[in-house]
């Protein structure tokens, strides 16, 4: 898999996105989580078959796209983002839509307001009910603050996931590092996101949209989520005969990092299976 070229979609916000394949038949767009950004989905898109299009979107607040002013992070915001770039960007396909965690609540957004742009949809790994140690979690992000790092070095060194989790190899965590920070207004090195964006409130009733979805989907959960509890994943996936759910065993939350085979055989079948 070579290199994916990099771009940009202009309007507001300005998006950024990388792009593997473009001449694929199949189209497949992903939406990366909180305070993640589109290299995250790169040992994904290097297992994927090369028939395939496939493209990353920084989001909106997120990598290298622009910041919402006044702050817009509610999975409304973010659905609204991906309907217009796939209006404005293949307006003759319809893709399939990958969202994990709060990307994945985008994704489900977006299925339900605007099921006439994509084929499918996989939301990986979303808080589908709240629970304490989701909120615990939350609430440790929304406590956490801007940290300016004296030199590349350092923030490399200091970098760390949230959940911290999975044992994931060294090398990807050190390249996810780079893909993640920037340098700060007065010098130094900080991570190159909108912290505004955890206070966008889920600002979804995730059971109800799933129930109403009239697009094909798939929740994935991973099987060690302390993020998706198997019980509201069964509950959500029983609540829609278009819904469906997978589990991929011995994964926490960041499966795209830590599984990122096994994730991406989850998705070459549901794409496959749409083919049929």
């Amino acid at each position: 898999m070579s290199e994916p070229r990099s771009r940009f979609l202009k309007g507001s916000p300005r998006l950024h996105y990388l792009e593997w394949n473009p001449e694929g038949r199949r189209t497949i767009v992903f939406l990366h989580g909180n305070s993640a950004n589109a290299w995250w989905w790169q040992w994904v898109a290097e297992r994927m078959p090369r028939g395939l299009r496939l493209i990353a979107l920084d989001q909106r607040g997120h990598g290298d796209s622009e910041w919402a002013s006044p702050p817009a992070y509610k999975p409304d915001d973010y659905a609204g983002d991906l309907k217009r770039f796939i209006a404005e960007t293949m307006p003759r396909r319809r893709p399939v839509v990958v969202g994990h965690s709060m990307g994945g609540l985008g994704v489900l957004a977006f299925a339900s307001r605007y099921a006439e742009y994509a084929r499918g949809a996989i939301a990986i790994d979303v808080a589908v009910t709240s629970s304490r140690i989701r909120d615990r979690y939350l609430r440790r992000l929304r406590a956490l603050p801007t940290v300016i790092y004296p030199d590349l070095e350092t923030a490399r060194a200091r970098f760390r996931l949230m959940p911290d989790e999975g044992g994931i190899p060294p090398e990807r965590l050190h390249a996810i590092a780079e893909r993640s920070l920037a340098r700060a207004g007065e010098g130094g090195y900080t991570l190159k996101f909108d912290r505004e964006s955890f206070f966008g409130g889920d600002g979804l009733h995730v059971l109800e949209t799933i129930q109403g979805i009239g697009l094909t989907t798939t929740l994935v959960r991973a099987g060690r989520s302390r993020i998706m509890t198997q019980e509201a994943a069964e509950k959500a996936s029983a609540s829609n005969p278009r819904v469906n759910l997978v589990v991929i065993p011995d994964a926490h939350h960041h499966v795209l990092l830590e599984k990122p085979d096994e994730l991406a055989r989850v998705i070459v079948d549901f794409v496959e299976r749409l083919a049929d």
